[in-house]
């Protein structure tokens, strides 16, 4: 095997692993909720008393009930409801709605961070995205398999450029509305549904209902940022929630292999959290970034350093 390349771009003080993130009821709520004159977010069902019933059991409010400071160790219960997903997605969502509060009609119209795509064209995206997985959990409730697009990628790309135009009171009423329905059909979902039920999305085809809140979670979380609102108080890369970035480095990272060109093998050395190897050409490269910093490159935010591979469609 060739010598590796190698680019650091930070180094860590020591050695320690990161504290486990806190997805305590408390933390969560407090990022999320929307300022006090934002009034088109309409509330998700209530959460106080959530069912705990063998049989029906409420999605996000069991999530936020059931979230505690730690996340993985002796307390540890695993679950069949993706409670540690469901905290966080609800919690994106009162980050964006939050943000939304302050656009106005000339901010829809400017570039956001991804090329080709205004601020409202990608606000559009959003709230038909959260439409689309409503769509799949009522389909999954009654023992149907829905395609997240009906219409295949026509219609997504159809329905994102009907928002070119949009006024920014309707999008924002748009999004929060369809936030809102989607929770509320989250904490309808009865445990065996969350056992069984699938949705059909493009890139993966029959993906469980757990799997597909985490895609709304990474929906919500980085658009949040490719939407380029930090004058806005809007995140940067670096703002990204710890928690999705746990979850969004073990998905991402299964999936390089496919990914690599086949004369390369990418090892991920990011100093936070365990290396990985992905590839098997004879041409190593060494990713020597924290996670963060790998995981713009690996998403298609960064372009990475020199030397490193060209990768396939991130999915």
């Amino acid at each position: 095997m060739a010598a590796p390349t190698s680019s650091r771009s930070g180094r860590y003080p020591d050695d320690r692993p990161p504290p486990p993130p806190d997805l305590s009821p408390s933390a969560v709520r407090s990022d999320s909720a929307a300022p006090a004159d934002f009034s088109l977010r309409s509330e998700p069902a209530d959460r106080s008393d959530p069912d705990s019933g063998p049989v029906q059991e409420s999605g996000v409010a069991a999530a936020l009930a059931a979230a505690g400071p730690v996340s993985v160790g002796s307390d540890y219960r695993p679950s069949t409801i993706p409670h540690d997903l469901l905290a966080g997605v609800t919690a994106a969502h009162g980050r964006l709605a939050d943000v939304l509060a302050g656009v106005d009609d000339d901010t829809l119209r400017r570039p956001s961070e991804l090329p080709g795509w205004s601020v409202a064209h990608l606000l559009t995206h959003i709230a038909r995205n959260a439409e689309a997985h409503l769509g799949m959990v009522q389909a999954a409730s009654v023992g149907e398999v829905r395609d997240m697009y009906p219409g295949g990628q026509a219609q997504r790309d159809g329905d994102i450029e009907a928002g070119r135009d949009v006024p920014a009171a309707t999008a924002r009423a748009a999004i929060t509305d369809a936030m809102a329905r989607l929770e509320q059909a989250w904490d309808a979902v009865p445990v065996d549904v969350w056992r069984t039920g699938l949705g059909r999305v493009i890139a993966y085809g029959p993906t469980s209902l757990a799997d597909l809140v985490f895609l709304r979670w990474r929906e919500a979380e980085i658009h949040l940022v490719d939407l380029g609102l930090a004058d806005h108080d809007g995140p940067r890369w670096a703002d990204l929630d710890a928690a999705y970035v746990d979850v969004e480095w073990a998905w991402t990272v299964r999936g390089l292999s496919e990914r690599v060109p086949p004369e390369y093998t990418v090892l991920l050395a990011p100093g936070d959290r365990p290396s990985t190897a992905a590839g098997r050409g004879d041409r190593l490269v060494v990713v020597d970034v924290p996670a963060l910093d790998a995981l713009a490159w690996l998403t298609g935010r960064q372009p990475g350093a020199d030397g490193w591979p060209p990768l396939g469609p991130w999915k």
